[in-house]
Parts: structure tokens; sequence; C-alpha cells
């Protein structure tokens, strides 16, 4: 079968991003372009249209206007996903050999960023739950606590990165914690990719969102939380601790020279989508709708675990005695596709699609999981082996670059890696280079590998010295 075979292939339910569900839920003035002859609307960069670091042209005028309605400064589409706006804004963050302080749970693109740029990493743990599997949202209290063990006299921070919501939706009260940075005159970059829609949902008993929160910059996925197609996402740039001259440099430093004109279009329409009122509306009622959803799951005695994103249903298949993985591969043989499997749990992400259906399919297929899969209730989740603020020992920069060779993870021990070890999804690091591999990380991982396939036999590359 071929890709573009594939790409017409037809599931029960799609629950899965891009949140538009297959085209369910795009803009109209999108689906419009792609009823035009086929690749009518592949343009170069035209004067008339220009790019998102352009002076003049639409997708400038977009951006500006954009930008005036929800008060900040700038803000610049992307068409390499929320991964190439991050990383812009952490070069423009910080300089080689300066610090960001971050948390454990940040996205594989801020490792690359660190290793392209020589930023080091102040890693920063968080509680978790042994009951999800799950990093829970940070307090004030925690981040208080972290703040108090950074020895700030020996670490040029440069600024901090924070995640909210998570991958399966849980938000964390970002002001008090942007707040404590500004006090330490840091700049905040907060990846709220999964969180876009937050910002047109205000008194909705939503998550605050970062721009709202007072974040210097705010990063969006406009396929995950919004209506836009895949890669396209979103950087607003707010306050005066970045300047917007760096930023500009950072983004034009990875942004292509040859913007997909569709994507652009994308951005723009996603945006002007959710700000049209009865557009907004409708989407108020998708959301409510999820509400329903789990208030209903939760009524039939499925184990659902709460979080606050509403259109994120994440199921506690460890309370039965199975284990995410074998869950999401008998939901995908019977169409029924999540978004995340992990080890005691699976992930569904509902969109901005009518989902009226999901109830009756979920519940059937619940029903027939549980008779026909093999249980084990030994399930346990492992917290992860970190200290509550901890750098690699070598810079991940250097480590990156170094030769290394690769051997078994369970040889690994002592080592200093040069190698990435990520599942994806969720995309966030169990090591990084630079990194020592004690006998507890070991520990830690393989107990992950008994259900994740993607990490059975591991090797890594180590430094070879």
């Amino acid at each position: 079968m071929s890709i573009s075979s594939f790409l017409t292939k037809k599931f029960l339910k799609s629950l899965f991003f891009p949140a538009h569900n297959r085209g369910k839920a795009l803009p109209k003035g999108l689906i419009r372009l792609l009823k035009k002859q086929p690749g009518f609307w592949d343009l170069p960069e035209l004067p008339e249209i220009g790019s998102p670091l352009s002076n003049s042209g639409l997708i400038h005028d977009a951006q500006i206007s954009i930008s005036k309605k929800f008060n900040t400064k700038k803000c610049f589409f992307g068409v390499n996903g929320a991964s190439g706006l991050i990383q812009s804004g952490i070069i423009a963050m910080a300089n080689p050999g300066e610090y960001i302080l971050m948390p454990r749970n940040v996205h594989i693109s801020v490792i690359k960023a660190c290793a392209l740029q020589n930023i080091i990493p102040i890693f920063f743990d968080i509680e978790f739950s042994s009951v999800t599997g799950h990093y829970m949202p940070i307090t004030k209290k925690w981040f208080t606590n972290v703040f108090n063990n950074i020895d700030f006299d020996n670490s040029k921070i440069a600024g901090v990165i924070l995640v909210s919501p998570y991958y399966q939706g849980y938000a964390t009260d970002l002001e008090p914690l942007i707040k404590i940075c500004h006090l330490h005159n840091l700049p905040v970059l907060v990846d709220e990719a999964h969180g876009s829609y937050f910002l047109f949902c205000e008194n909705f008993n939503l998550p605050k969102s970062a721009l709202r929160s007072k974040a210097d910059l705010v990063v969006h996925s406009l396929h995950k939380s919004l209506n836009g197609l895949t890669q396209t996402a979103i950087i607003w740039h707010n306050g005066n601790l970045i300047e917007e001259n760096k930023l500009i440099k950072s983004i034009n430093l990875l942004q292509t020279t040859s913007p997909n004109s569709l994507l652009l279009s994308s951005c723009e329409e996603s945006i002007k989508d959710w700000l049209n009122k009865d557009n907004l509306n409708k989407y108020k009622k998708r959301i409510l709708e999820a509400k329903s959803i789990y208030n209903e799951l939760i009524k039939k005695k499925i184990p659902l675990i709460e979080t606050q994103d509403p259109l994120k249903i994440v199921l506690n298949t460890s309370k039965v005695g199975i284990d995410g993985f074998t869950a999401d591969r008998f939901f995908y043989k019977n169409g029924l596709i999540a978004e995340l499997p992990e080890m005691m749990t699976l992930t569904f992400c509902l969109g901005f699609s009518n989902q009226k259906d999901f109830t009756f399919l979920f519940q059937k297929l619940w029903k027939k999981l549980l008779i026909h899969t093999n249980k084990s209730y030994g399930l346990k989740a492992i917290k992860p082996p970190f200290r509550i603020v901890q750098s690699p020992e070598i810079p991940i920069g250097v480590a990156w670059k170094s030769k290394t060779i690769s051997i078994p993870l369970v040889e690994s021990l002592g080592k200093i890696s040069g190698d990435i070890i990520c599942p994806y999804p969720p995309g966030i690091p169990l090591i990084v280079p630079g990194e020592r591999i004690d006998q507890e990380r070991i520990d830690w991982i393989e107990a992950q590998s008994l259900y994740n396939e993607d990490l059975l036999n591991s090797y890594i590359r180590v430094l070879n010295n």
C-alpha cells in the first residue's frame, strides 16, 4: 500500500490529532480553498503574500491584526509545528553556555535546541502520581522549593520554560509561577501546545491561558488544540524581557525559506474561525458535550481520570489490570483510534467535531476489552528517579557532538549518555545526552519497556571514552 492510499483509509472513530478530526472541523475558509483545483494554492513567497518575517504582505497584516486583538507585542505563524517555534523561543532566550530552568516533562524539541545552541538545562522534578503514572500540575509551593534549591551564584540562568497543559490535559495555575520568575527578572516561555483554545474561552471554567498569565513567550499548536492543519503553530511575544529582534533572528534561523502557503493560510483561518462569535459558540458547545461524555462514562463505572482539559478522555486501564499499550492495540484493531498509550492509561482526543456517538461505541468496546483481554493486577508506575534540581554532568551540546558507541542499555551503567531515549508520543525524554546513567535510571526505563515495545531490548549510544 502506498502512503497516499493509506491516507484515504477510514477508521470507525479517529480520536487523535489533528483536532479537526480528519477534516470534519476544519475552518470553512480553508475548506473552500481545498475544494479548488489540487495544488492551485501551492504558491511561492510572492510579494503580495510575504512570509511570517516580512515587513509587508498578507501574512504580515494577518499577524499584526491577530496580535492587536489579543493585545500582545507581536505574533508569528509557524509551519514547522510548535516544536520549531519553541526552539526559536529558546534560542531567543539564552546564549550558548547559559542556563535555562525547565521541568522534566519538557518536549524533546527543547533538548534538541539545547544541543544545537549549547544551552545548559537545569531540570527540576515534578510531583508524580503512582496511580496514573503521570506528572502532576506544578504548585506554587513546589516551585518555590525548586527556586530555593538553585545555586543562582554559579548558574547564569537566562530564562524558564514551563509546560501547561500536559499531553493528558493536566493544567497548572501559571500566574503565581510566572510571578516568581519575574521577581528574579527571568523571562518565561510556556509550551501551551495542548491548550491553544483556552485563550478563546475565557470565563468558561477552563484553565487560564499562559498569554493571560503574563508569560513572555507562548507557543500554541494550531493542530493539537485548535482546528488547523498539522505543522501549524503560532508564537506570541509579550512583555519586555525578550528582545523582539532576537526572537525574529531566532525564527529566521530555523524557518524554511519556502514556507508552505496552504499551512500559512491554515494558521490564519484557524484563528479567525475561533474569533467568529457564531463559530466560537459552536466550539463551546463541543466543550460542553465533551464534559457530558466524561460524566456519562463515569456514571457507567468506566475508570476515567479527570484532568483540566475536557477534550481529553483519559482511560485508567490499570484499574482493571490492563496496560495502556495492550488496550490501545485492542481499540485500534476495532477501529477506535486513540492518541496516547502509556503504562497505566490510554488517552483519547475528542477534537472539535461532533462526537455524540462516541459514548455508545466506547462502552461497547470497553465491555469487549474486559472479556477478551488477559488481566495483570501487578501494574505499577515507578516514580522517575530524579532529584529536585539537576543538570547533565556534561553539557548536552558537547555530549551530542562527541564520539559515541552503541551498547545495550543494561551494559551502560556508569556511562555518559550521548543519546536521547524518548518514546513518542508523548515525546518526553527519559534520558538526555550528558547524563550519567545510574542503576535507578536503568531499572526505571526497563520497567517501562515491559509494556512499551519501543523500549524493548533498548540500545543506547554512550560517550566513547
